[in-house]
């Protein structure tokens, strides 16, 4: 509940023409106690008044010449930010009471007045106006924690992660193996310039933050960096989304709108999943790299742009070429310099170490106490091939950190498809063997344990049917399985 004192110090205005209504309403009103008491005898002065002033409540006369009733609320409510009127109506017209409550007033009395009626309708708004404010004002000062708790909790993590990583280690990067620090050693002196960057790598190989670290390295680097995923837009928006458009240009087109190449003015553009740009989409896109300038859809007119290209695909483009499903031109153009991120098992330097951050990352996320991998857990992480590389790592850590019951990840915490990893023998009593090998030996053993059914193997290694049925072929695993009957033909 709201204090006698605050309602009694509420500011309160009233608006009628005869300034004798005016002082028996500031007598009675006095009387009870109010002494922040204001009045105008003019309409048209309400909305200067109200807006300088915010009243807690106005008394309005509904008949008054010039500028009646419902012309003083239409004006109110240009002012009022929150769409709340916090007028008391006084009207002798039953027809206007309906009307001034849809017109936005909060309550009304009747002339001839009756003077307990009118204190108790005073009173009673003020309340209702005051708790409004104060739950507003509570809404405010939690969302405010709130916003308070989120960025300490990220310094915190940002904090944790530091100790993690080595110093000489980029935020977010790991580069234990010789791979990734030839690949950050190639990222740091490209950083510096502004030619095109063609990032090759797997799904989840993490090319989106090798992208950031070239921004975050360049001398753009207090500009945007914006990323767009071009494999996930329709052909007709994706035009749109990266040169804007202008107002009719089509259905839906109610204004002007920069596109993202705009919009990365001054920084990064980071085209993903170039590959899966369409033809026509292609050659618009030649012209505005050739050109550093764009055309936004519907207007005649170019708009040059200072952007740095960096595109990123999973796919071999340069087969992709050679198919006929991208143009040689762009792929040049593209191709200034290539950076490929290697696969997660080929870098099994970087497993643990990654592992141990995602762990941390999540933990905090999570508000849960890991103290870290168990000896089984961490032998079992090597195991593992890895197919979805590092993403597919940090939906396991995430998922450990959710079951664990303990404050250590055990084996029974980890994906079955992780726990069910085979025993592989890799640089035992010093002989190094090949990548190729230890694939093999990973697909016979999953074949294996799936009773030689193709389709669940190639489902549990998460690739497709195709893949694996030519690794199988190239591996001579058809022929060596199908010779003792226990592959059958599913595919």
């Amino acid at each position: 509940m709201i204090g006698l004192d605050r309602i009694r110090a509420a500011r309160i205005l009233i608006v009628d023409d005869q300034e004798v209504n005016i002082r028996l309403l500031e007598k009675i009103l006095a009387r009870e106690g109010y002494a922040n008491i204001s009045f105008t005898t003019d309409p048209r002065e309400v909305r200067e008044l109200h807006s300088r002033d915010r009243y807690d409540l106005i008394l309005l006369d509904m008949e008054m010449p010039v500028m009646d009733g419902f012309q003083v609320m239409e004006a109110l409510h240009e002012i009022e930010s929150e769409g709340y009127l916090p007028v008391l109506v006084i009207t002798a017209r039953p027809e206007h009471k309906l009307r001034a409550l849809k017109a936005g007033a909060k309550d009304f009395v009747s002339k001839p007045l009756d003077l307990a009626e009118v204190v108790m309708r005073v009173h009673n708004m003020l309340e209702v106006r005051l708790l409004h404010q104060e739950t507003r004002r509570l809404y405010e000062q939690v969302l405010a924690d709130q916003k308070a708790q989120a960025r300490l909790e990220f310094k915190l993590q940002e904090a944790m992660t530091k100790v993690v990583h080595d110093s000489d280690e980029p935020q977010g990067i790991v580069a234990k193996s010789d791979a990734m620090r030839k690949l950050l050693d190639l990222a740091g002196r490209v950083a510096k310039f502004d030619s095109t960057v063609l990032i090759s790598g797997q799904s989840g190989t993490g090319k989106e933050r090798i992208a950031r670290l070239l921004h975050e390295k360049s001398t753009r680097s207090s500009g945007p960096f914006i990323a767009i995923n071009c494999g996930a837009i329709t052909e007709t928006l994706l035009e749109s989304e990266l040169f804007g458009h202008a107002k009719g240009a089509f259905s839906g087109a109610t204004n002007d709108r920069p596109g993202l190449f705009e919009a990365a003015d001054g920084g990064t553009l980071l085209l993903d999943e170039i590959g899966e740009i369409p033809a026509s989409m292609q050659v618009k896109l030649l012209r505005a790299l050739q050109e550093r300038e764009v055309r936004r859809v519907g207007e005649n007119k170019s708009r040059r742009v200072d952007v740095r290209i960096v595109a990123a695909t999973n796919r071999d483009l340069a087969q992709e070429v050679a198919n006929g499903n991208f143009r040689q031109d762009l792929y040049y153009r593209m191709n200034v310099v290539a950076i490929q991120v290697p696969s997660l098992r080929d870098r099994r330097e970087d497993i643990l170490p990654l592992a141990r951050i995602l762990l941390s990352d999540a933990a905090l996320r999570m508000k849960r106490k890991i103290a870290g991998l168990s000896p089984e857990v961490a032998d079992q992480l090597l195991r593992y091939p890895w197919p979805g590389n590092v993403r597919e790592l940090e939906n396991a850590m995430e998922r450990a950190v959710a079951l664990a019951p303990g404050e250590r990840v055990e084996l029974d915490d980890l994906p079955e498809e992780v726990r069910q990893a085979p025993v592989v023998r890799h640089l035992d009593s010093g002989e190094a063997r090949s990548l190729e090998e230890v694939e093999r030996e990973y697909i016979l053993a999953s074949l294996e344990r799936n009773g030689g059914n193709q389709t669940q193997t190639a489902e549990q290694l998460k690739i497709g049917s195709a893949t694996l049925y030519r690794k199988l072929k190239s591996y001579g695993l058809i022929a060596d399985r199908a010779a003792s009957g226990s592959v059958p033909t599913d595919e």
